[in-house]
């Protein structure tokens, strides 16, 4: 079963998704999501591992963000000997994920991208993906309602401040989860129970005013595009948040579509393109007929032509000793009758009209051996055996040696006390 696999690059990690021919869709290879701002050979490092693993896919995408990122993902990929990759704008990636499910209703979207560090709007064409505007804000960002979670675990008291990198990470990832947890649950808590974490109602006031600016740039937005928008579909991690799309509604007074898993749209959108991309090069149909008989219906029409050729030069040469006689009048009929004869030929014409006296016979000198008699001219179309094909040459394939990627062990990050 062909499949097909996806990677996005974010500023909080790289994601994956892979689908395959019957729609289903899995989670792709694992990667760290907290390693934060992963560079263009980080995303050639995974793919290399995608394409090393035994279930390697048969199509492989990777969206981009910028074209510089393009370029250096290019390259990237170059130095990692990965070829057959197919590059795709975020917002283009985003459309091939969305298009299929959309009603046929909504003609132009505002899709939000709520990533990690802003959320980047762009008003699209769905049938066409034709951009009519874009904005981006900071306002709202999955950094800034991280750093919310934190500032509020930290005013508990049950935690203390970081003291190194490392815990500094560990503490960013508890947040993140905290935050994440109250995108389907109404309260947090510690493992025991003993202690609430943090509830939605009091992290949703706490995100109110720049979830708000953020709907107010897609309104404006829209207002200036070509088109204003007939729904809003809400992409990213930070998506996943309710308040987000309450807002969106409140404000914009559209419907609002957050797909499921909206941090992986991107790259789900990267793998149908390269599905797509990849089906439509299909090789050409090659004949099964064997090689010598497509040469023989090639040959033979181009044999037919010269023996036509030959026959007319044939006829041609052979009329050159002839003397060539011409009717006195329309209507006449001219008849000649040659008689072999070892001194002379004598030519005979038909008797004239009363009024006119017959001509005398004309007496012409012995022709050459070759022309005493007439003998007819048939050909018969040679068959043509056209030769074998010579067989193709054969090219040994480089021996390029395999690359081994060093296993670096990640260090052990302490636990928080409680």
């Amino acid at each position: 079963m062909r499949s097909s696999v996806g990677v996005s690059l974010g500023t909080c990690g790289i994601r994956t998704a892979r689908t395959t021919e019957d729609g289903a869709w899995t989670d792709g290879t694992p990667f760290d999501d907290w390693q934060f701002s992963p560079t263009a050979s980080d995303v050639a490092r995974v793919v290399r591992g995608i394409v090393d693993s035994p279930d390697a896919p048969q199509s492989l995408g990777v969206a981009y963000r910028t074209s510089e990122e393009r370029t250096q993902i290019a390259d990237a990929l170059a130095e990692e000997y990965v070829s057959d990759v197919h590059l795709i704008d975020k917002t283009g990636a985003a459309m091939e994920y969305l298009r299929p499910g959309l009603p046929s209703h909504h003609r132009t979207i505002a899709l939000f991208d709520a990533g990690e560090t802003g959320v980047d709007v762009d008003i699209v064409d769905v049938e066409s993906g034709r951009s009519y505007g874009s904005a981006r804000t900071t306002a709202m960002s999955g950094a800034s309602f991280d750093a919310v979670v934190r500032e509020h675990i930290l005013g508990l008291g049950i935690v203390r401040p970081p003291q190194s990198p490392d815990e500094d990470s560990a503490l960013t990832a508890f947040c993140r989860g905290i935050k994440e947890a109250l995108s389907s649950h109404l309260t947090t808590s510690t493992p025991d129970g003993e202690h609430i974490l943090l509830e939605r109602h009091i992290f949703e006031l706490s995100i109110a005013r720049s979830t708000e600016q953020a709907a107010e740039t897609v309104r404006r937005l829209g207002r200036e595009a070509e088109f204003y928008p007939d729904a809003i579909v809400a992409i990213g991690g930070t998506s996943n948040i309710p308040l987000v799309r309450a807002t969106l509604e409140r404000f914009l007074q559209l419907p609002v579509i957050v797909p499921d898993r909206p941090e992986l749209v991107v790259a789900g959108g990267a793998a149908v393109h390269a599905a797509h991309v990849d089906a439509t090069h299909v090789p050409p149909l090659v004949s099964h007929r064997p090689a010598l008989a497509r040469l023989g219906m090639i040959a033979l029409p181009i044999a037919g032509v010269i023996a036509a050729i030959g026959l007319f030069t044939a006829l041609g040469s052979s009329d050159e000793g002839q003397p060539l006689s011409t009717p006195s009048s329309v209507g006449e009929s001219v008849s000649q009758t040659t008689r072999p004869s070892s001194t002379s030929t004598t030519t005979t014409t038909p008797a004239p009209l009363p009024d006119i006296p017959p001509p005398p016979p004309t007496t012409t000198a012995p022709a050459p051996a070759a022309a005493n008699s007439a003998p007819s001219v048939q050909y018969q179309q040679p068959h043509y055996y056209p030769p074998a094909p010579p067989p193709a040459p054969t090219v040994p394939l480089p021996q390029i040696p395999g690359v081994q990627m060093p296993v670096i062990p990640l260090p052990v990050l302490p636990r928080l006390p409680f």
